[in-house]
């Protein structure tokens, strides 16, 4: 499958070269003829235990790297003064990147506007677009650079094949080089060999990705970055946090008693929008957002606990009220009584009552003399 894939891309090539009437290089022809050469870092102390494949002409000479992260050299014949070849390398990711998925990542490395920051220093971009190789997020880039070094100026023209794969960033870097002010057609020789530079690139193969077993911890890391349990649980904590901040606030700070059915549906389907458009804004790449759903579950039940009880409550409490009201009513009821049967006596009646007592009194004393 991957052949069949490699013949359509070098035949669409042909193809376009030969409607654009540029002439192909000598090798490209090479490479088209299928006079080329594998190249493998297994076991190179520069891989970092990675294991890739590329695919370059026969008659091109390869050198060890001579800084840190390059791994291979691979070079043409210059003497016509000008430089064509590839760089292979593999840098490790920094540190804090591994808290990322390779999502999240490539969306942050290979934006368009990205693209443009990549190029060195001093150097000019001039296209690029992201990509995949096999399968894994990348981009290529054409920029245009002048570096001095020793005294000597060099202009460049380099198309550069980068990817993302296990914490590693690997690049092919494919220029043609010259002396700044040679003379020399350095952007025209570079135009000829950008077909045969886009054909290395698309020779890439990744060996350990296809060799071994995928499991549950691989596709958790490759989802949610190499700390896959951190970021699980720093995500829970943040969106059930924001999630159920609003009906706990709500509930037990400011009605301080349960919502009734209807205003708790209201509620709990007001925040789970605006908590969808929270999230979305932060670069949640969730399509089905399960987590909100299950955040306003939650809150649903947390406005709605204790309902049943606080019902009873209320109706016992205004049974009581009703009661405590009959029996006060009661109660002022029999005092109007009592109030209305003792009636006051006139002055006629005390001065009889007077008198009656007095003529006791004066029968008394008769008696006993």
């Amino acid at each position: 499958m991957m052949k069949k894939q490699f013949l359509i891309l070098a035949w669409v090539i042909i193809i376009a070269l030969t409607q654009s009437g540029l002439s192909q290089t000598s090798d490209l022809q090479a490479f088209l003829s299928g006079k080329k050469t594998k190249y493998f870092t297994e076991g190179h102390p520069k891989a970092k235990g990675i294991n890739i494949s590329i695919e370059y002409p026969s008659h091109w000479q390869r050198f060890e790297g001579e800084r840190p992260n390059i791994v291979q050299t691979l070079k043409s014949d210059a003497s016509d003064g000008l430089i064509r070849m590839c760089i292979i390398s593999i840098k490790d990711q920094p540190s804090f990147m591994k808290l990322f998925s390779s999502e999240h990542i490539s969306d942050a490395m290979f934006s368009q506007e990205a693209l443009k920051e990549i190029v060195p220093e001093g150097a000019t971009f001039i296209k690029g677009e992201r990509t995949k190789y096999e399968g894994q997020p990348g981009a290529w880039i054409i920029y245009v650079r002048q570096a001095e070094r020793a005294g000597i100026r060099v202009e460049s023209y380099i198309l550069m094949h980068m990817f993302l794969y296990s914490g590693k960033l690997i690049g092919m870097e494919c220029s043609v080089s010259a002396l700044a002010n040679s003379g020399a057609q350095v952007e025209q020789e570079f135009t000829r060999y950008v077909p045969l530079f886009h054909l290395i690139g698309n020779s890439i193969i990744i060996h350990d990705k296809w060799k071994k077993t995928i499991g549950l911890t691989d596709i958790l890391s490759e989802k949610y970055g190499e700390y896959w349990i951190i970021n699980l649980i720093f995500s829970a904590i943040f969106t059930w946090g924001i999630g159920l901040a609003p009906p706990l606030i709500s509930r037990f700070a400011i009605l301080r008693r349960p919502m009734s059915k209807i205003p708790a549906i209201v509620f709990v389907a007001i925040f789970w929008f605006l908590n969808l458009m929270f999230f979305t804004a932060l670069g949640s790449q969730s399509k089905t957002h399960g987590g909100l759903f299950f955040v306003a579950i939650a809150s649903y039940y947390i406005l709605r606990a204790g309902w049943k009880k606080y019902q009873i409550n209320v109706q016992s409490q205004s049974q009581h009220e009703h009661i405590w009201g009959v029996s006060r009513e009661q109660m002022r009821q029999d005092q109007n009584k009592v109030q209305s049967h003792a009636i006051p006596k006139t002055g006629s009646e005390k001065n009889g009552q007077e008198q009656t007592e007095h003529t006791n009194e004066t029968d008394s004393s008769k008696r006993g003399r």
